[in-house]
C-alpha cells in the first residue's frame, strides 16, 4: 500500500508542515510506505500540477485548514472533486473545525458567507473522505451534530509529540540568553487571537519576566502587516506602562528548526497560551515535548486537553492569568506540572501515535 501525505512546504508555512514531517518519518519507522508531496501554501495551483503523481497512490492523506491553499479556501472543493474521481482512498486530517456557532468580526453579510463557505467545505469533506481525523473530542462533536458527519468516519488522534528534541540545562541556558528568575515564556506567532496583550498588561503583577519570542513577520498567517502591528501594539502597552523591567521581546526569524528555539523552552518555567479563538495549538504540543508546563485560556482545546493532562492551569479569564501563573510558579506545583509533562509525552509521542495512523491506513485496504 503506498500512501501520500499532502502538506505544505517548510517555506511557505511553518505548524502543520513541521508535523506532519516529524509524523511522516515515524510512520515510515513503523513499516509503511509513505511520501510527502508538498507545495506551497497559499498558491493551489502546486497542488493541482502534482496531481498526476497524487491519484497514483492507494491512500491520499491531506492535511486540512481552511485557507491553506489561499482563495478564501475554494481551491479545496477543486482538490476534494478531483480525488473523489480517482480508485483512492482518501484521508483527512482537520486541524480546525469551525461551529457555526462561532462568532466572527465583521458585517453580517461577511459572516453569513465565511460560515456558509465553512459549511459547504466541510459537507464537502465529508463526501470525499474515508477517514476523517482530528486532535479533539469537541472538534468531532462539532461534525457530526453540525454537518452529519457519521461517528464511525472519525478518529480523534491528539496531536503527536516531537521526540528527542534538544535538552538543554535550564539554569545554564538562563543565564546564556541573560535571563533570571521566573521565565514566562511566549513562543511563535505573534498575532491577536494568541492573546500576548492580556497578559503583558498585567506583567507587574507576576513579577518574573514576560519573555516575547517571535518572528517579525508570519508565512503561516500571510499578513505581514499585521503581524507588525500587532508587535508594535504591544511594545506601546510596556512602553506606556513602563513595564520594561517586566517584559522582553526577542523578535526575529526563528522556528523550531533554530536551535535556539529549543534554547528558550528549557530557560522557561511556563508557556503561556491565553489564546483567544477556539482552536487547537502546535506550541502546546511543542511544549510538552521540552516537558515545559502550560498556562492557558479557557478556550474549548485547552479545557478539553486539562481533563486528561495535568501539566496545564486554566485561568478562567482574563483577570485570572496573575493567580493562575504566580499559584503554578510555586516549586512543589511547578515540579508536579513539568511530571505531568513527562506522563502525556510517553503516552502521546509520534512513536505512539505513529502506530494508530498505520492501523487507520490498513483499515482502508
Amino acid at each position: 500500500m503506498k500512501i501520500a501525505m499532502v502538506f505544505p512546504t517548510r517555506e511557505s508555512e511553518k505548524a502543520i508542515s513541521g508535523y506532519s514531517v516529524t509524523l511522516v518519518d515515524n510512520i515510515k519507522n513503523q513499516g509503511e510506505d509513505i511520501s510527502n508531496i508538498n507545495y506551497t501554501a497559499g498558491s493551489p495551483f502546486n497542488v493541482f500540477k502534482k496531481f498526476r503523481e497524487i491519484k497514483k497512490y492507494d491512500v491520499v492523506h491531506i492535511q486540512h485548514e481552511y485557507n491553506l491553499l489561499g482563495g478564501y479556501g475554494l481551491p479545496f472543493f477543486a482538490l476534494f472533486f478531483l480525488l473523489s474521481f480517482c480508485k483512492c482512498k482518501v484521508v483527512t486530517t482537520m486541524h480546525t473545525v469551525l461551529s457555526q456557532k462561532e462568532k466572527f468580526k465583521g458585517n453580517k453579510l461577511k459572516t453569513f458567507l465565511r460560515k456558509f463557505l465553512y459549511f459547504t467545505q466541510n459537507r464537502v469533506i465529508n463526501w470525499c473522505s474515508d477517514k476523517v481525523i482530528v486532535h479533539a473530542e469537541f472538534f468531532k462533536d462539532i461534525l457530526i451534530k453540525e454537518y452529519n458527519f457519521s461517528s464511525s468516519k472519525i478518529a480523534v488522534l491528539p496531536q503527536g509529540i516531537i521526540e528527542n528534541v534538544p535538552s538543554y540545562d535550564k539554569l545554564k541556558t538562563k543565564k546564556e540568553l541573560k535571563l533570571s528568575g521566573p521565565v514566562y515564556l511566549f513562543m511563535g506567532s505573534m498575532v491577536p487571537d494568541h492573546g500576548h496583550d492580556i497578559i503583558i498588561r498585567q506583567a507587574d503583577k507576576m513579577g518574573g519576566t514576560t519573555l516575547v519570542v517571535a518572528n517579525p513577520g508570519s508565512v503561516n498567517d500571510r499578513n505581514t502587516d499585521r503581524v507588525r502591528d500587532y508587535i508594535e501594539e504591544n511594545k506601546q502597552i510596556v512602553k506606556q506602562k513602563k513595564l520594561e523591567k517586566f517584559v522582553r521581546f526577542d523578535i526575529f526569524d526563528i522556528t523550531d528548526k533554530h536551535p535556539l528555539w529549543w534554547k528558550y523552552f528549557a530557560a522557561a518555567d511556563l508557556v503561556l497560551l491565553p489564546y483567544r479563538g477556539g482552536i487547537g495549538s502546535g506550541i502546546f504540543a511543542h511544549s510538552i515535548a521540552a516537558k515545559r508546563p502550560i498556562i492557558a485560556s479557557n478556550i474549548q482545546f485547552f479545557k478539553e486537553a486539562s481533563k486528561n493532562f495535568k501539566g496545564i492551569a486554566i485561568a478562567k479569564d482574563d483577570e485570572d492569568y496573575p493567580r493562575v501563573i504566580k499559584d503554578s510558579i510555586k516549586s512543589q506545583n511547578l515540579k508536579r506540572m513539568e511530571q505531568e509533562c513527562v506522563n502525556y509525552f510517553k503516552e502521546n509521542g509520534l512513536s505512539a501515535i505513529a502506530k494508530k495512523y498505520k492501523k487507520i491506513y490498513c483499515s482502508l485496504k
